[in-house]
């Protein structure tokens, strides 16, 4: 099998993506600059399946470096997330949207056979329809701009060889090597291991939701389905479009399976959060099968057992959240 170029691979989601292809059989570089640690890959020194480059990709050398030789690249790589993006908006812009264009532009130079980029459906912003791959594009961030720049600037680059794929993820959710607490559902099974409740603010804004499993899935797809190319995809379910009072609920049912403890959950004032939007995901369904076969209980459910063995000594050390860029691991594990 050609080898993977996983920019971001020890991040969040690159963890986990990169464990699935390696079961799969991929060869796996990983490019990442560790700006939140090494303990997501230590498990594979010594293995000769995955290399690892620590590296900018700002730096274009060090991009030109890492593309070499690989098959197909997966740009994961970014400051992620609104609060990141503000604290840090220089870095954003440099890291979201300029290097990404250098990143698909060096891809494209070496003749790349399969490039995915890693979008969001934060570009939608607001919007009271269900939206697909064709509605009109509203941010209300500086993190979603960036993403819509890179997304047009990425496909302004297509030519007949060059055909980019670009995910616009759903909010993440469940237990990775590089754990975060700062994605929905994962910060409301840490308030309710923690504070013994789950607090809501608002709760009638909709969201759509997806696991890390099936989010690995769906890149696998896409490397895998020539027909992907070129396209651009909503990734998620239609069943996970959630109301954030509903996600709450659903935490607290997967609890409840996991400790037999009752967590009440307080939904209390307005959400300072202004991203409300329900999201079609009938294309990704029907050109490449893609199906959700995990649900929030059950990651709910691991992340509790996580917290509870004491895998994960203090939940709100600074590593655990995009916002802090604070690599220090001391009380993990």
């Amino acid at each position: 099998m050609n080898k993977v170029l996983v920019i971001g691979g020890a991040g969040y989601l690159g963890a986990v993506l990169t464990d699935r292809l390696i079961h799969e059989g991929y060869p796996v570089r990983i490019l990442d600059s560790f700006i939140y640690g090494k303990r997501s890959v230590e498990k594979y020194a010594g293995d000769k399946r995955v290399e690892i480059i620590e590296g900018d990709i700002r730096n274009i050398e060090t991009v030109n470096l890492a593309i070499r030789d690989s098959g197909s690249v997966i740009l994961l790589a970014a400051v992620v997330g609104d609060p990141a993006s503000k604290a840090r908006p220089e870095q954003t812009v440099e890291t979201n949207f300029l290097a990404a264009q250098v990143v698909a532009s060096s891809a494209k130079l070496a003749g790349i056979s399969k490039f995915i980029y890693a979008s969001t459906c934060s570009v939608y912003g607001v919007g009271s329809d269900i939206l697909d791959e064709e509605a009109p594009l509203n941010p209300v961030s500086l993190y979603a701009k960036t993403k819509i720049s890179s997304e047009e600037s990425i496909m302004g680059i297509a030519d007949g060889n060059f055909k980019p794929v670009i995910m616009r993820m759903s909010t993440l959710y469940g237990w990775s090597p590089r754990m975060r607490f700062d994605l929905v559902v994962n910060t409301m099974t840490m308030t309710a291991f923690t504070e013994c409740r789950i607090n809501v603010f608002g709760g009638n804004q909709w969201r759509p939701l997806l696991s890390l499993p099936d989010a690995a899935e769906a890149y696998l797809k896409v490397l895998q389905l020539e027909q992907s190319a070129g396209r651009i995809y909503n990734v998620g379910s239609e069943e996970q479009n959630y109301i954030i009072a509903d996600v709450a609920n659903l935490v607290a049912k997967g609890i409840k399976e996991a400790s037999g403890k009752d967590i009440p959950v307080n939904i209390e004032g307005e959400s300072v959060d202004a991203r409300d939007y329900r999201v079609s995901f009938k294309k990704i369904q029907n050109e490449l099968g893609f199906m959700v076969k995990h649900s929030i209980s059950s990651a709910a459910a691991e992340i509790w057992g996580k917290l509870e063995s004491k895998e994960i000594k203090d939940p709100k050390q600074k590593v655990y959240y995009n916002h802090y860029f604070d690599p220090s691991e001391e009380l993990i594990g």
